[in-house]
């Protein structure tokens, strides 16, 4: 009988959590050094906006994509040097062409609509960069297949590293910001024949048209669920802005955000845990893995959310400005998702290849986000907006739970500690309720 024990060594569930906090550490550093730079305001938000409009027009494909692969693409077909990893490649590539025939053709749109007027900003580097820097994302998921996290961990290092001095180096040295977004570009050109490499190691780059279709099929729920829920926070926006003012907007806008360990831990978990689903026989073992897993993340993400929420109301004021001190409880709100971030029926449906539920449970989330938002908005005014998304959340995992019940015969009891997240998920909720309603 295989037990799951615990182990400090690096898995391919650590290393991708790990690579992805690498990844977000990078980013927020890079942001620190261009305020402390000479660049000007206008010019770190044309990087901003580059950064926005390359993941807007490629997170849930990528993310559909790659989540929809992980399953069948077990060490197995790896090791057989077969063509699965190239054929995900060219249907990445193809996914990114797509994308930058998008940004060609409605360039005028969306910088009517979205950029209120101004042009694309370095339109020609951004074309570049999404159709490189997508199905460079791969890299992770190669080592991730293969369990060899400490290569993942390196490779992390290496490639993050470089990115960071391509593109901090400019500003610090008096360039402008184009100089920045030609060293993000030559980042990804790095993580991209990098890619190049490790397919041609670990794969036959003769296309297999079969495994195409048969996985963009169950692929293709999961990015339509992708794209809903991505669309989530732009219905929040609409909503506030119909009730409020620019000035709430503001307050909102800034409170309004996860607590980012919580969401690249859970997502990383997730993901690490999709290829071990191509072993039917280990179905059990997954999900003692998963159950034991959520109940480590559970065990010091819940008291960091419940630390974070008496800080908030005296760091927001002090962080950004007393106009400000009314988004910290928003924050606070958006804590409380960590209830519905740390349940993981969604894995076991993916790793079952049964994607379809998760696409209608997304439409279920939308339609339930838009209704609890304008019902709580009468109630609570601005915070009700927050109340709405995380009540929608928590009903997406409930029934998604339901559905693995019903339709895979798994009990909740299999994949999560159920006494556990109740205990935990009823002291942040106490937590919440003295800050918001007592003390403050």
């Amino acid at each position: 009988m295989r037990i799951f024990t615990v182990s400090t060594k690096i898995t391919q569930i650590s290393a991708l959590q790990i690579f992805q906090l690498i990844r977000f550490s990078t980013l927020i550093l890079i942001g620190v050094v261009f305020t402390k730079s000479g660049l000007t305001t206008s010019e770190i938000g044309q990087y901003e906006t580059f950064l926005l409009l390359a993941g807007a027009v490629s997170f849930f494909w990528l993310n559909g994509l790659i989540q929809g692969f992980l399953p069948s693409l077990g060490e197995h077909s790896v090791s057989q040097k077969s063509s699965a990893l190239f054929s995900v490649f060219y249907l990445l590539l193809a996914f990114s062409g797509l994308a930058v025939l998008f940004l060609l053709l409605f360039e005028h749109s969306i910088s009517g609509f979205l950029l209120k007027g101004s042009p694309v900003p370095f339109l020609k580097y951004l074309l570049i960069y999404v159709l490189i820097s997508s199905p460079a994302s791969l890299v992770e998921y190669i080592y991730l297949i293969k369990k060899q996290g400490k290569k993942m961990l390196i490779y992390g290092i290496i490639s993050f590293f470089l990115m960071f001095l391509l593109v901090i180096l400019p500003p610090v040295l008096g360039f402008s910001i184009e100089y920045s977004l030609i060293g993000l570009v030559l980042s990804a050109v790095f993580r991209f024949i990098w890619l190049l490499v490790l397919l041609f190691r670990n794969s036959s780059p003769i296309p297999d048209f079969l495994l195409i279709s048969n996985h963009l099929k169950y692929a293709s729920p999961l990015i339509l669920s992708m794209f809903l829920s991505g669309s989530a926070q732009y219905i929040d926006g609409f909503i506030i802005t119909s009730y409020f003012d620019d000035a709430t907007f503001a307050v909102f806008r800034y409170g309004a955000r996860e607590f980012p360990l919580v969401l690249l831990l859970a997502n990383a978990f997730s993901a690490s845990m999709l290829p071990g689903f191509a072993d039917k026989s280990a179905l059990k073992f997954n999900l003692e893995k998963i159950k034991l897993n959520s109940q480590q993340l559970g065990f010091w993400l819940f008291p960091l959310s419940g630390l974070l929420m008496f800080l908030s109301h005296w760091a927001f004021p002090v962080i950004f400005n007393v106009n400000f001190a009314g988004s910290a409880t928003i924050f606070n709100i958006y804590l409380l998702l960590i209830v519905s971030r740390l349940l993981f029926p969604q894995t076991i449906l993916i790793g079952l290849q049964k994607t379809r539920a998760i696409m209608w449970t997304s439409v279920i989330e939308i339609v339930a986000n838009v209704a609890f938002s304008l019902w709580f908005v009468q109630l609570w005014g601005l915070p009700g907006v927050a109340y709405g998304t995380v009540c929608a959340y928590i009903l997406e995992k409930l029934v998604l739970m339901v559905f693995v019940r019903q339709n895979c015969g798994l009990r909740i009891s299999e994949y999560l500690n159920v006494k556990q997240h109740l205990l935990y998920s009823l002291l942040l909720s106490v937590v919440f309720i003295v800050i918001e309603y007592v003390i403050y």
